[in-house]
């Protein structure tokens, strides 16, 4: 007689595992799904600092242009 409640329970146990097993699979697709939406993001941030960094740099190199070319001018012109 005490297999029987011990049969049962153990069927019961089994199907807690199998209903844990599908939960974690279903949280491990969806943290894939979550990684691969933060990757992209990423590289779009990626992209849009390189590109403001180029912006950056041609306005320093217009400053630098814009400073010295009448230096340059009084110094060889004068």
């Amino acid at each position: 007689m005490a297999t029987g409640p011990l049969e049962i329970r153990m069927a019961r146990l089994e199907g807690s595992y199998e209903q844990v097993d599908r939960r974690l699979a279903s949280i491990e697709e969806r943290l894939g799904r979550l990684e691969s939406k933060i990757d992209n993001i990423a590289s779009e941030l990626r992209r849009e600092i390189a590109g403001v960094n180029g912006r950056v740099n041609r306005l320093l190199y217009g400053i630098i242009v814009a400073i010295l070319v009448p230096i340059a001018i009084r110094i060889y012109f004068p």
